[in-house]
């Protein structure tokens, strides 16, 4: 993708590699957020699950499918921007480090890897927090069901915010930062 868009080309191309790096998410999307859910209910205290299969056999049949994909659209909502932020800053760090355009030692990948990567984790936090929160809904108590007509992002979002304040949006930022 990133060879079609021409973000190898010579220069600097944020917007390309961008633009590459949404294309893939969308896609990887699709298939990790099942996955996902399934880890983030296993992680819970008290789960009721004894392990994958059970906890994929017992979300199927309570829950159905969709249960596996209600977070897709916050995952998405979230990824983007998190890729936008994380490639086009890994590529600009980069270009800022290198003492000449062929020094692109491992030193200048992950000092630029760091930097790129907590700053997309920082501005993203929020959205992760109603992704977990959206994947675990009612797992384990009914205290963890939302109250909303509909399970969707804003409507979890704005639970959280009017039941547990702003700062709750960045529960888990440092653990996600240093991921």
């Amino acid at each position: 993708m990133k060879i079609l868009l021409g973000a190898n080309d010579g220069g600097h191309r944020p917007l390309e590699t961008s633009v590459a790096a949404i294309a893939a998410t969308c896609v990887g999307d699709a298939v990790m957020t099942p996955l996902d859910v399934v880890k983030q209910r296993l992680q819970l205290a008290n789960t009721p699950y004894k392990g994958i299969l059970d906890c994929v056999a017992t979300t199927l049949r309570k829950e159905g499918m969709r249960a596996f994909f209600k977070s897709y659209n916050t995952t998405i909502f979230m990824n983007i921007p998190f890729v936008s932020i994380h490639f086009a800053s890994y590529e600009s760090c980069k270009k800022m480090l290198r003492k000449s355009p062929e020094d692109e030692g491992l030193m200048t990948q992950v000092v630029a890897g760091g930097i790129a990567g907590g700053a997309a984790a920082a501005a993203t936090n929020p959205l992760d927090v109603v992704k977990t929160r959206l994947q675990t809904e009612g797992v384990v108590s009914e205290a963890t069901q939302y109250k909303t007509s509909s399970s969707s992002s804003f409507s979890v979002l704005r639970n959280i915010i009017q039941s547990e304040g702003y700062g709750a949006l960045m529960h888990g930022m440092r653990p996600r930062i240093m991921f």
